[in-house]
Parts: structure tokens; sequence; C-alpha cells
């Protein structure tokens, strides 16, 4: 009898505590590009996508945070190419197809030793 009446109090105890036990929306929620996100302050994810009230037991600061991909550092570092009139490439407008391709293979070469990261073709 005793051990009945002590299985029910942690039974019932055990009910208590997980019904105390908030889970929030975002903690289940699978963002369909993002995946899944976290609750966190929005001054914490200024690079990342956040949906309010997914977070139902914080703060209102707190949002539902969802990682970009990529680094949020990474610099954009691009060169412009102007095709317009040959100003860039290619450097002839009588250049055959092979010559295009040797110049432009070049620039490529180029831009990589800078370290860019972008292209922008005009």
């Amino acid at each position: 009898m005793v051990l009945k009446l002590a299985a029910i109090v942690v039974y019932l105890s055990l009910n208590f505590l997980f019904s105390q036990v908030k889970t929030d929306t975002c903690d289940t929620y699978i963002h369909s590009q993002y995946g899944k996100g976290q609750c966190m302050d929005q001054s914490q994810c200024p690079n990342s996508l956040f949906v309010s009230g997914l977070c139902e037991s914080h703060a209102s600061n707190i949002e539902c945070c969802f990682p970009r991909s990529g680094t949020a550092n990474e610099e954009f570092r691009a060169v412009w190419i102007a095709t317009v009139e040959n100003i860039d490439w290619p450097s002839s407008n009588i250049a055959s197809p092979g010559e295009q391709q040797t110049e432009l293979i070049h620039i490529l070469h180029t831009v990589q030793l800078l370290n860019m990261n972008a292209i922008v073709f005009q």
C-alpha cells in the first residue's frame, strides 16, 4: 500500500513538473528553407530571418531566429566587367571566340589572385 501511494505521489509530482515546463513553437517549427530556429534576442540575429510569435514563454524581444546559410561576415568583393562596346571584355569586337575565351580566362585568373568572390558582367 505504501509503495502504491509513493508511486502515485511520484506520478502526480512528475505530471505537475512537466506541465510547468513550457515548450515554444520555435522548438518544433521547421522552416522550409532555413530549417530549425532558436529563441534568442533580436539583436543577436541581425543577419538572420526571425519570426515573431513562436517563442511564447519568453519576453517580447525574444524571437525565433533562423540562421541564413553562409557566413554573415563574408564580404561582397567583386569586379565589374563591362562588355558594352568592348570597354573591358572582349577587348576587340573582331576577336575570335577562342581569343575571347583565352582573354576571359586570363581575367578570371586575375580576379582569383585578387581574392574576389564575385564578378558582375554588364
